[in-house]
């Protein structure tokens, strides 16, 4: 499962950012911009030597596309929803991914609010290579969640997520904080640090020895916006994920305690 920053945003987030250099001419482009009915997008693609979402691997050597749409419906409201697509083209483990995912966000003086949903789609089963039967063969799961984030001090940036699985009945909670840098006129560098926690077997495999309720990750991760042309950035990252209770002995078993893992994407804004 993934929603890059989402979400990383969202969720998410925290994981892809962009930079926007360009120097738009003053009346009429401030005029569109905060108009109402406004529709934005972007369109992004990227590769990952890890497949790691909320601390739980799920396989080598990933590719990804993401498609996301955005409507300013006032000032205040923005809503957003997108698709995300994921496949391992490893020939030891068949697995591939689809998230559908919208999101309704308000802006005011102590913050933004946002209610989200996201569809999972898994097309070889949870854990891959068609499992005919068991938890790993589970084919689908549907997510509401809650967020908050507001700059603290000196740009960084505090964010807060809650979820519920209501295939599993289980809880995701999530903090995080990230700052970016602009390095010179086109490239940046961003900071992210995310911690999570799961309620009622969140994933986690219980067989295995892990915690139901537990800590599933800490995530940090380094990204370097490049600003290709106006509306196109390319973004190399570097991330290491320390497995936490509900995660260690499953992740153990495939790519140890703790992972380091790179990723490039490159994201087209329209």
């Amino acid at each position: 499962m993934k929603l890059k920053t989402l979400l990383i945003t969202a969720i998410g987030a925290f994981a892809v950012a962009s930079v926007n250099a360009g120097e738009a001419p003053a009346t009429k482009a401030v005029v569109e911009e905060a108009s109402p009915d406004t529709w934005s997008g972007e369109l992004s693609a990227g590769y990952d030597t890890r497949y790691i979402y909320r601390g739980l691997w799920f396989g080598d050597n990933s590719v990804w596309g993401d498609l996301s749409v955005t409507k300013q419906i006032s000032p205040e409201l923005t809503f957003s929803a997108g698709a995300f697509y994921i496949d391992i083209p490893d020939n030891d483990l068949a697995y591939s991914e689809a998230d559908f995912y919208a999101n309704l966000s308000h802006e005011s003086d102590y913050g933004t609010f946002a209610l989200g949903a996201i569809y999972y789609r898994f097309f070889d089963g949870f854990a891959g290579d068609n499992l005919a039967s068991g938890p790993g063969a589970q084919s689908d799961a549907f997510e509401l969640n809650i967020s908050y984030s507001r700059e603290l001090f000196y740009g960084v940036n505090l964010s807060l997520l809650a979820a519920y699985d209501f295939k599993i009945d289980a809880q995701y909670f999530e903090l995080g904080l990230n700052k970016s840098w602009k390095l010179c006129d086109s490239t940046g560098l961003d900071a992210s640090f995310a911690v999570g926690y799961g309620l009622n077997d969140y994933y986690s495999q219980a067989l295995s020895g892990d915690s139901s309720d537990d800590f599933t990750h800490i995530l940090i991760s380094l990204g370097l916006p490049i600003q290709l042309a106006e509306n196109v950035v390319l973004r190399p990252h570097v991330s290491a994920n320390f497995s936490g209770g509900a995660r260690k002995r499953g992740n153990a078993a495939s790519i140890g305690d703790n992972e380091v893992f790179y990723g490039i994407s490159l994201a087209v804004s329209f």
